[in-house]
């Protein structure tokens, strides 16, 4: 197994660990570098407008679903996100506090920069993109509380 499958090995099953982690009661993976906006990102999932193809139906007309539209980031538009998240997985590195990037992006497959129809017609699948944690906390928060406001 070379390196960057070990990588994406090891990056795929952190999930997991974050999961089993606070289903046991272990609120200290909250203080992971990244661990949050992770798992703030897949909270804004059903919030995302996928049009009508990709919402839920609600049970009436006056029951309302709060819908964010737009990006997230310069080339990351909320609905490619939106795709990246539910059909890869995101993660991070450890903080390694060496001056490098270690620990201070998210990584998420390359889904996150292509719709669907796109990604599909890659011949290489294995790319990722990088957001800045920092940058991400602060668009969730803004994400967050477009929803709650509206």
């Amino acid at each position: 197994m070379n390196n960057k499958e070990k990588n994406y090995n090891s990056h795929a099953k952190f999930m997991a660990d974050i999961a089993l982690a606070i289903l046991g009661g272990n609120k200290n993976v909250l203080d992971v570098n990244g661990v949050k906006e992770i798992i703030s990102l897949y909270l804004l999932i059903p919030y995302i407008d996928k049009g009508k193809d990709g919402q839920l139906e609600t049970p009436g007309p006056n029951y309302v679903v709060p819908k964010v539209t737009g990006n997230f980031c310069d080339d990351i538009k909320l609905e490619n996100l939106r795709d990246a998240l539910c059909h890869s997985f995101i993660t991070t590195e450890e903080n390694k506090n060496d001056g490098t990037i270690h620990g201070k992006y998210l990584i998420l497959d390359d889904r996150a920069k292509y719709n669907r129809k796109e990604h599909d017609k890659l011949t290489c699948k294995s790319g990722t993109v990088c957001i800045d944690t920092n940058y991400s906390h602060k668009k969730l928060v803004e994400l967050f509380n477009e929803i709650i406001n509206n």
